[in-house]
């Protein structure tokens, strides 16, 4: 798989979880399956390609580090859940809440 493929389905995985919530990082890590211990690959392969593209954006731009951040969909973001949504109903992406935390996968 290459690079661009890898980077687009993390796009979207993280898209999926956010959806129409605010979550912060934590939380976000947890239900994509990640250990708190790579935050860097969390945002370097989840956040930063999200945020370049428009669709996620801070609750807190103004302090990056606060420990209250969060994160949520832009407009654009919101768009774009909603074409996921979409092929979620149709066999795509899937987003379950189970238990404490979130299952997320392709079908």
């Amino acid at each position: 798989m290459n690079t661009k493929v890898k980077t687009e389905e993390r796009v979207q995985r993280l898209v999926m979880v956010i959806g129409r919530g605010t979550h912060p990082r934590r939380e976000l890590m947890e239900a994509l399956g990640l250990r708190q211990e790579s935050r860097r690959n969390f945002y370097d392969n989840y956040m930063k390609p999200a945020k370049a593209r428009g669709l996620v954006s801070m609750q807190c731009p103004g302090r990056p580090s606060t420990p209250e951040q969060a994160y949520r969909l832009t407009a654009d973001g919101l768009e774009y859940f909603e074409k996921l949504s979409k092929k979620e109903q149709a066999g795509g992406w899937w987003c379950l809440k189970k238990g404490t935390g979130w299952e997320v996968g392709k079908r």
